[in-house]
């Protein structure tokens, strides 16, 4: 799908569902809490840092950040970021292969559930890395192509939703390419609510997680 036609799909979502996680493509609430629970709390302890969230959408996922940091969120849907303000971001219409932040800016920036959307995804990356600060983080979530239980639902299913899923170790390879070290992995198992743990992206895990979130700490 082209950016355009993402545009009018995450607008239209917006506008029916307002600011519920439902304008995001989670399968269902419980599962957007279970991971956005686990995600965040696999970051860290954050409080009184500059926080990005690129591709925020309706700033759901960010939301329980705001609190304790200034978190910026930068969407190109308007109807969404609308609602990203409401939650308290300090929202933007960007572009994320050309954000308009200065170098080294950001203690934490996040992408979740965008990079699959996106063909061009390392570009993104390379520019998610320009605005994250040394020794700061970035952690971005996607979805596993390796995961068995994608594959057997595109047996059935007829249209391409997503640009892009992807192997833990091609995003391993590309933070590393972007001077990014301590490289660590969170896996997710839909409809299961556990996830686990990893510095690698090998084993089982890599065939029964559906998704995982990848972060990395800046050293360059």
């Amino acid at each position: 799908m082209a950016n355009t036609n993402w545009k009018q799909y995450f607008d239209k979502k917006a506008e029916t569902h307002g600011a519920s996680v439902q304008a995001s493509d989670y399968f269902n609430e419980e599962s957007f809490f279970m991971q956005r629970d686990n995600t965040l709390r696999w970051l860290g302890p954050m409080k009184g840092k500059e926080v990005l969230d690129a591709g925020c959408g309706v700033g759901a996922f960010s939301e329980p950040l705001v609190a304790e940091n200034t978190v910026y969120g930068v969407d190109f849907s308007v109807k969404s970021l609308e609602h990203a303000a409401a939650r308290g971001l300090k929202t933007s219409v960007d572009d994320l292969m050309g954000l308009s932040f200065e170098n080294n800016k950001f203690d934490a920036v996040m992408c979740i559930g965008v990079i699959q959307l996106i063909e061009q995804y390392e570009k993104v990356i390379k520019e998610l890395a320009r605005v994250t600060k040394p020794g700061g983080t970035l952690l971005i979530q996607t979805l596993n192509k390796g995961s068995v239980q994608r594959k057997l639902l595109s047996l059935y299913e007829k249209s391409k939703k997503f640009e892009r899923m992807y192997e833990m170790e091609e995003l391993k390879q590309v933070f590393e390419r972007h001077g990014f070290k301590q490289i660590e992995f969170l896996k997710m198992y839909h409809p299961f609510k556990f996830v686990t743990k990893s510095a690698g992206g090998g084993g089982l895990s890599q065939w029964f997680s559906t998704s995982f979130a990848i972060k990395g700490v800046k050293v360059k």
